[in-house]
């Protein structure tokens, strides 16, 4: 069996981990587990990584810029407020499907990419003078629900995403609609 190069084990590492993180959460994983689960010791996963937190970290940084790729891509490939926006979600929970929930954490890139899918149509929040405030909560509240959703999903994984999608697109755009015809924040 060949041997893994440095690059090739780190990310076996990080694999691992981040199964495990996804599964327990941070705080319920030791290392040790980590460890195991990638088939190395300790000292080799400190090799690649200073410290469990170093470890949550890259993960993190990785889902964030892997989100941000796929939300990107999906909100291209369509025209349309409501189109964009159920694109948007299909890619969150497509990524939390693949790779299971890691965290919430702050994400300035998630919240950039709602911003823009919210402001596309032109329309919401039209004329309001502190516009930019109102696009910055309920880009928040959006993407804090999005994870509560996901989470949920987490305890009942016989639910399909489409399912998930659907609900999401229901609450939210009933949500901006009406937000949209009351001309209120």
């Amino acid at each position: 069996m060949a041997r893994l190069t440095a690059p090739q084990r780190r990310e076996q590492i990080a694999v691992a981990a981040r199964d495990l993180f996804a599964e327990h959460g941070f705080r319920a994983v030791a290392v040790d587990e980590i460890a195991r689960r990638a088939g190395v010791t300790p000292p080799v996963l400190y090799d690649h990584f200073a410290s469990k937190h170093d470890l949550y970290a890259h993960l993190l940084d990785r889902q964030a810029d892997e989100l941000a790729t796929r939300v990107g891509r999906a909100i291209a490939e369509v025209g349309g407020g409501k189109a964009r926006l159920r694109a948007a979600f299909d890619a969150f929970f497509a990524l939390v499907e693949e790779q299971g929930l890691i965290a919430e954490r702050e994400d300035p890139r998630a919240h950039a990419a709602l911003v823009e899918v919210l402001g596309s149509g032109g329309r919401l929040f039209a004329g309001e003078p502190d516009r930019d405030r109102a696009f910055d909560l309920t880009a928040e509240m959006i993407r804090h629900g999005l994870i509560g959703l996901a989470a949920w999903w987490r305890e009942h994984p016989e639910t399909p995403r489409a399912v998930l999608v659907d609900h999401a697109m229901a609450v939210v755009w009933t949500g901006l609609r009406a937000l949209r015809k009351s001309g209120r924040p």
